[in-house]
């Protein structure tokens, strides 16, 4: 393409860069933020709440359906749907709960709480709280983060669907702001050099120079985490379709619609529990199951194993809700090159993929979207503030020829 022709779409490309731009500058502060933070939620919340985490009974765990009365014990209308099944002496087990649901609307009653930790050979309750309550004390903290980050805690699909549409936008900006960083003339890379420095000076220089180059050393980073956002909130709207034209992607237990009503759970967890071991078994699979789950939003249950911290070591096994029968099996690392690209995009939005360096560089990585945010929306606020200036000064330059 001929050099006028092409840099002839700056002009749009530098509008379209300022206006996406400042449309998610806020939204992305906060998610870069919260997600720096996010990248290490466990440790966090367990070193704000050491009492929530302390199980100090001894002996044998009691069974999920023994454990999940326990807990259901403290409100009739709660009805336990996860548990992780702890296998190390001193550990809190994680339970949680959906209201039962009712008769008169067919959605579940509200609850106060919803999330526990819970000792899992007593089954005394350590700690109770709702997901997502605002805000800032210690046993708030991580939970109302977490939903912040991923909705803005607003009610619905609403938040998810809003961020999603701030993480494609990012997407699209981020491949935007790289091509306003190519030089014009030749020779391209002898002049696209100096882009990748920050030069300082005035304050001007330092935001631009900052915004751009780190932009750009980090470009790779950034589009990848980009995607990955996309995918943590627009997975089936978008990634599975656009992926989907390039690789077969194989549907889930969780694809689809939900149900409506919602399907209580006629089958024990233990019975489950023993299904999942048997076909693990099989499998040669040795480690004992992690976790368990009935999902009554699409009549599913699920055993867990592998590594619960490791997202591409812990392997998901499904049933029927209403017969037990096995279904399917999930794997990481295990289907089309579809289904591997997406089972990867939690490991990498959270930076698990690489272990405590990935978690580490997943949580620099937060701090410099903020940065890119703040940077943006400083040179477009002293671009702006210098037009103005000019044009005031050139208005009164025309008064006083006009009065000469």
């Amino acid at each position: 393409m001929p050099a006028e022709r092409r840099f002839s779409l700056r002009p749009g490309l530098v509008w379209a860069h300022r206006i996406l731009g400042l449309a998610t500058a806020l939204f992305l502060f906060v998610a870069g933020i919260t997600g720096s933070v996010l990248a290490f939620h466990h440790e966090l919340d367990e070193w704000l709440n050491p009492a929530a985490y302390r199980a100090t009974a001894v002996g044998a765990p009691l069974s999920p359906d023994a454990l999940a009365k326990h807990i259901e014990a403290g409100d009739p209308q709660r009805v336990v749907w996860y548990m992780s099944l702890v296998n190390e002496p001193g550990h809190a087990a994680d339970a949680a709960a959906i209201g039962r649901t009712d008769p008169a609307t067919g959605e579940p009653v509200a609850l106060k709480a919803d999330v526990f930790q819970v000792d899992p050979v007593s089954g005394q309750i350590l700690a109770e709280r709702l997901w997502g309550a605002c805000c800032f004390a210690p046993l708030k903290l991580i939970p109302f983060l977490y939903e912040f980050h991923h909705n803005l805690s607003l009610p619905g699909v609403y938040g998810i669907l809003f961020m999603g549409v701030v993480a494609v936008l990012w997407l699209v900006d981020g491949f935007i702001g790289l091509a306003l960083t190519f030089p014009r003339g030749r020779p391209f890379f002898a002049k696209w050099r100096s882009a990748f420095a920050i030069k300082g000076g005035s304050t001007f220089r330092l935001n631009i120079d900052l915004h751009r180059a780190a932009g750009l050393w980090l470009f790779l980073l950034l589009i990848v985490v980009a995607i990955s956002s996309v995918t943590m909130n627009l997975r089936q709207q978008v990634v599975e379709p656009v992926v989907g034209l390039f690789s077969e992607v194989t549907p889930t237990p969780f694809s689809g619609a939900m149900l409506a009503p919602l399907r209580d759970r006629t089958l024990s967890f233990d019975m489950v529990l023993e299904a999942g071991l048997k076909e693990a078994r099989a499998r040669g699979w040795d480690e004992p199951a992690g976790e368990i789950f009935y999902s009554p939003h699409y009549g599913v249950f699920g055993v867990a194993f592998g590594d619960h911290d490791d997202p591409m070591d812990t392997r998901w096994l499904y049933f029927d809700g209403q017969t037990g029968a096995f279904t399917s099996a999930f794997i990481p690392g295990v289907g089309t090159a579809g289904d591997v690209f997406i089972q990867l995009q939690f490991p990498i939005h959270s930076g698990r993929i690489l272990g405590l360096p990935g978690r580490i560089l997943v949580a620099v990585m937060g701090l410099v979207v903020a940065m890119l945010s703040v940077t943006g929306v400083m040179v477009w606020w002293m671009k702006r503030t210098g037009r103005k200036a000019r044009a005031a000064k050139a208005a009164a330059r025309t008064k006083v020829v006009a009065a000469e």
